[in-house]
C-alpha cells in the first residue's frame, strides 16, 4: 500500500557550492517523485502568524519529514515556536531518539528531523527518505484467534457420513448372532403354524365322508327293516 509523506524543505542554504548542489538535488529529486509531497518554505524563525508559509505548515494534519541545515534540537523547538505540534520520531538519520514518546495534549503525528549539513549528496538525502517512506508502509497488527467454521460443503459431507454410519450400523444390528437367531426362530414358528394348520384341514377333510356315510347308514337302517317286515306279512297271506 503506497504511503504518502510531506517533505518540508527549509530553503535557505548554506554559502557553499557543496550545500547549493545538495539543495538544488533534492529539490529536483523531489519533485514529481512517487509517495513524497514537497513543500518549499523560508526559515523557519522567520515565518509570521500570517504568512503564507506558515499557513501551509498548520494545514498539515499528517507525519511530516523536516529538512533544515541547522541540528535537530534547533529544528524542533523552532517547529514548536510556531505551533507545528508532534512527535520526534527515531529514523535512520536521527539515531538520537531513544523512545517515540507523545506528550498529553500534543498531536499524535510524528516529525521526522534531518539536519542537511550531515548530508554531502542529494542522493543520500532521497535515498534516506525512500528508506524511512518504506519503513512507514510497514504495519503490524495482532489478529485474534481463527476459529475454523467448516464449509458447505463440508458440513454436506460430514452429514452423508453421519446417514451412512446410522445405516451400516443399523445392518450391523440386523447381522448379529441375537438377530440372526431371532429372525430364525419366527421362521421356524410361522412354519410349524402353517403345518399345524395344513393337518387339521387335513383331518377335518378325511372325518367329514366317514361321518356322512354314518349317518346315512344309521338312516337307511330302519327303512330297510319295515321292509322285510311288510315282505314277511305278504308272504303269510298268500295261499
Amino acid at each position: 500500500m503506497a504511503v504518502r509523506l510531506s517533505v518540508v524543505m527549509v530553503h535557505s542554504s548554506p554559502a557553499t557550492s557543496t550545500a547549493e548542489r545538495v539543495s538544488q538535488g533534492v529539490v529536483g529529486e523531489l519533485i514529481g517523485l512517487s509517495g513524497f509531497d514537497l513543500i518549499l518554505v523560508a526559515p523557519l524563525d522567520s515565518l509570521s502568524e500570517t504568512s503564507t508559509d506558515r499557513l501551509t505548515l498548520s494545514s498539515l494534519s499528517s507525519d511530516i519529514a523536516v529538512l533544515d541545515w541547522k541540528p535537530r534540537d534547533v529544528i524542533q523547538d523552532s517547529l514548536n515556536r510556531i505551533g507545528v505540534e508532534g512527535s520526534r520520531t527515531r529514523h535512520a538519520a536521527d539515531p538520537e531518539v531513544a523512545v517515540d514518546v507523545v506528550s498529553p495534549g500534543v498531536q499524535p503525528r510524528r516529525l521526522y528531523l534531518f539536519n542537511l549539513m550531515e548530508f554531502m549528496t542529494a542522493g543520500e538525502v532521497i535515498s534516506s527518505l525512500e528508506q524511512l517512506n518504506k519503513g512507514r508502509a510497514v504495519r503490524t497488527f495482532s489478529l485474534a484467534p481463527v476459529v475454523k467454521r467448516p464449509e458447505v460443503g463440508e458440513t454436506a459431507r460430514s452429514e452423508t457420513s453421519n446417514v451412512v454410519s446410522g445405516v451400516a450400523g443399523g445392518l450391523e444390528a440386523d447381522s448379529t448372532p441375537e438377530g440372526t437367531a431371532g429372525s430364525e426362530a419366527a421362521a421356524n414358528a410361522d412354519a410349524s403354524s402353517q403345518q399345524s394348520q395344513d393337518k387339521s384341514h387335513v383331518h377335518r377333510s378325511a372325518a367329514g365322508p366317514a361321518e356322512g356315510n354314518s349317518a346315512v347308514a344309521s338312516a337307511s337302517g330302519p327303512a330297510e327293516q319295515d321292509l322285510d317286515a311288510l315282505i314277511d306279512q305278504l308272504d303269510q297271506l298268500d295261499p
